[in-house]
């Protein structure tokens, strides 16, 4: 059994806002748009907040999870479940950041198969 994580962190690449939103109306029974910018998009998931920033790291957009009460224990589960719906690249972390660790260890989710890979590389 895996570690349940405190939010949800994955980058996809090349992502929408309306792609991204379109998926969450799958995955959960309430989205509202907070906030939007070119850069960036709120929105509130079941009472909790959602962040997707566009082009947060070269072609990749983030979307970040703050409280983890999605039906994904860490980020790896989420970014299946994104990978699978959406058919495009994530990375995530593979495994929970602690004070100690040099980096997270990632996972690069591409063509239906998973990848480790060292992002700074």
């Amino acid at each position: 059994m895996s570690e349940r994580f405190p939010d949800i962190e994955v980058y996809l690449i090349k992502a929408e806002a309306q792609e991204v939103y379109d998926w969450l109306c799958t995955q959960f029974s309430q989205v509202e748009e907070q906030k939007s910018s070119p850069k960036s998009v709120q929105w509130l998931v079941d009472g909790k907040q959602v962040l997707l920033t566009l082009n947060s790291n070269k072609n990749f957009a983030s979307l970040w999870f703050k409280e983890n009460t999605t039906p994904w224990d860490n980020d790896l589960d989420c970014g299946r479940a994104l990978h699978t719906a959406l058919g495009k690249e994530v990375r995530c972390s593979n495994a929970a950041w602690q004070e100690t660790d040099e980096g997270p260890a990632w996972t690069k989710l591409i063509h239906g198969e998973e990848k480790d890979f060292d992002w700074d590389k």
